[in-house]
């Protein structure tokens, strides 16, 4: 559904930067909407440069609630 292939959802799973998704009674892993839109975002800074590293700020920011705007511009 992201087009991001399923070894680099497992890393950015142990990375931290999505949460470990519940799994079904066979296992599969059954993701919420919010995750897919997590990793789009992923995905798009990606794209256009930008490292794990920098991702995570973001991310944690706005798992924090806090406006990254000001964060992002240092």
């Amino acid at each position: 559904m992201t087009g991001v292939p399923a070894r680099p959802i497992r890393y950015y799973e142990a990375m931290g930067l999505l949460r470990r998704p519940l799994r079904n009674r066979h296992g599969y892993r059954l993701y919420a909407p919010e995750t897919e839109e997590r990793l789009r975002f992923i995905k798009s800074a990606r794209g256009v440069g930008f490292s794990l590293k920098e991702i995570r700020r973001v991310l944690d920011m706005a798992d924090e609630r806090e406006a990254p705007c000001r964060a992002v511009l240092q």
